[in-house]
């Protein structure tokens, strides 16, 4: 689901600039922001300018004006006194994200790799993120050549098969704005006409795996499935895509397919995910 690549290629990337003086790229107000917010945070009681001016030896003048910038961001509050402050809940709401990530990486680990050492073929990890799908994972194929993609690379929901999955399991409401946007086509194959596509998605759920069959890129077929915490909830997508210049629809699915399904069960067990009795897809 991604542009094809030939091993081996592209230019080195610079390395950073180890060697260059501490401090080249400091930025006092970013640093005395952070250490505004960690002070809120280990203090058990609310702080005034002046406590807050004095434990980290800065002048009144600055803490005020942080304390309002970040008073407006809603990352602290102000009591009713208005004179103290402290730490609101915003951090917590995107803190709390990449923690759930990690979890979620170190649960996803294991079957990932095993999947791409016993398929030799690009797998991933993905989660939504906004209206994509982000990669937490990428292997490499170990071919010559190669589908070409990114740790931290975002793709399109509505043409590739982790897009499609997420999609399916995320609401009407994603839908109905991806649709209001307009289905924008990638190739021929694309699936652009709405009521086509919803259809499509129930039958993905329905069959419990999405495919694209170079829906998102000529000669590239993806096969992915979803992973479940232990609420039930779909929280991320595993999967592999191959070359149409090796595979066919039908080999893929009855090599590739059960190999899928059994990393995205892994998974989800690893999350706390109970199958019910009877359900095993591919």
């Amino acid at each position: 689901m991604k542009q094809l690549d030939r091993k081996g290629g592209g230019r080195p990337r610079p390395a950073e600039d180890a060697a260059a003086p501490a401090g080249r790229y400091d930025v006092p107000a970013v640093r005395q922001g952070l250490q505004l917010i960690e002070l809120l945070c280990e203090s058990e009681q609310p702080l005034g300018v002046s406590q807050i001016g004095h434990a980290l030896r800065m002048n009144k003048s600055m803490v005020f004006r942080l304390l309002q910038t970040l008073l407006r961001g809603g990352w602290v509050v102000r009591n009713e006194d208005r004179q103290t402050y402290q730490m609101g809940l915003r951090p917590f709401h995107y803190v709390s994200k990449p923690v759930g990530r990690m979890n979620l990486l170190v649960a996803a680990n294991g079957p990932v790799r095993a999947l791409w050492q016993a398929t030799g073929e690009s797998t991933y990890l993905g989660v939504l993120d906004g209206d994509k799908v982000l990669y937490l994972e990428h292997l490499n194929a170990t071919g010559t050549v190669q589908i070409a993609g990114k740790v931290g690379g975002r793709y399109t929901l509505h043409c590739s098969a982790p897009g499609k999955v997420l999609l399916a399991h995320a609401g009407e409401e994603l839908l109905q704005q991806l649709i209001q946007r307009g289905l924008e086509r990638q190739t021929r194959r694309t699936i652009c006409q709405p009521v086509r596509l919803r259809n499509h998605l129930r039958e993905v759920v329905r069959q419990g795996y999405a495919m694209d069959v170079e829906e998102y890129a000529e000669g590239c077929i993806c096969y992915a499935v979803p992973v479940r915490n232990y609420t039930g909830k779909v929280v991320a997508v595993a999967g592999i895509s191959v070359l149409t210049l090796y595979y066919t629809v039908e080999r893929m699915c009855r090599e590739l397919g059960p190999k899928v399904h059994e990393a995205g069960r892994a998974i989800s067990l690893a999350l706390g995910y109970q199958e019910p009795r009877g359900v095993r897809n591919g």
